[in-house]
């Protein structure tokens, strides 16, 4: 019986965890992922440069608040996306980033274009882990596609060229979970914002990511206290909207 591949198994499992997109230039170490992506219904999205895959990865996350990916070969082709990655990771946007690596047999052995990408990834993601046998494959994608998600910014998988081609036997059916507990302050801290709010005459709203969801509820808040307010230097996408609503 003929198994599926590292490649597939990554394919499919970002798949499942709803990615539509991986934006990256095809060739070299990234070829059994590129194949798997052409063999599924993630859109493979050819850019110019690999700073640009990150950048149009995260900017397309930013927009939809879902996972994306992007992807890049061994060495610099992997390196150039830190610039995107470290904006995504910044907006809290989830991108799963697929950075191919040297052969396992080059490992530790100053081959071309071999970089400790692990040391670097791990500054601008919650999730940065290497694939080194292929049974690793599909837990691996599924807890860096969830990490993504529920984190909300960016995973990096660290793949190896010669193993993405790799067979995998059947095993468990590893794939991304997405809770969405509900947090609120105690009734205590509920009563004292109230009291805030009702008893001050001059008051300001600074609105962060944790208000993404309640732009109905801001503008609600906000004109019935006649509030000024303003948002952080990198705001979501709703608290954009929500500055255009309240001076329209």
């Amino acid at each position: 019986m003929q198994h599926n591949t590292v490649g597939k198994i990554i394919v499919e499992t970002l798949e499942q965890a709803g990615v539509k997109n991986c934006y990256g230039i095809v060739g070299d170490t990234l070829n059994h992922i590129t194949d798997a992506i052409r063999h599924s219904q993630i859109k493979w999205v050819h850019v110019r440069h690999e700073e640009v895959a990150a950048m149009a990865a995260g900017a397309e996350s930013y927009m939809t608040g879902g996972l994306t990916a992007c992807a890049g070969s061994c060495g610099p082709g992997s390196l150039h996306t830190i610039n995107g990655l470290l904006e995504a990771h910044r907006n809290r946007s989830p991108v799963v980033m697929i950075a191919t690596q040297v052969a396992l047999t080059e490992l530790g052995m100053e081959f071309p274009q071999e970089v400790d990408l692990a040391s670097i990834f791990k500054t601008c993601s919650h999730f940065c882990a290497t694939i080194y046998h292929p049974s690793q494959a599909r837990r691996l994608t599924a807890q860096a596609a969830q990490a993504a998600i529920n984190l909300r910014g960016v995973a990096v998988l660290i793949v190896p060229g010669d193993l993405a081609g790799q067979c995998v036997a059947p095993g468990l059916p590893f794939s991304a979970h997405h809770p969405q507990p509900v947090c609120s302050p105690s009734e205590a801290e509920l009563d004292e914002m109230a009291h805030l709010l009702l008893s001050s005459e001059r008051l300001a709203l600074y609105c962060g990511s944790g208000c993404a969801d309640a732009h109905a509820e801001i503008i609600e808040l906000a004109r019935g206290s006649r509030l000024r307010w303003r948002t952080p230097a990198a705001p979501r996408t709703s608290s954009s909207r929500t500055i255009r609503s309240m001076w329209a």
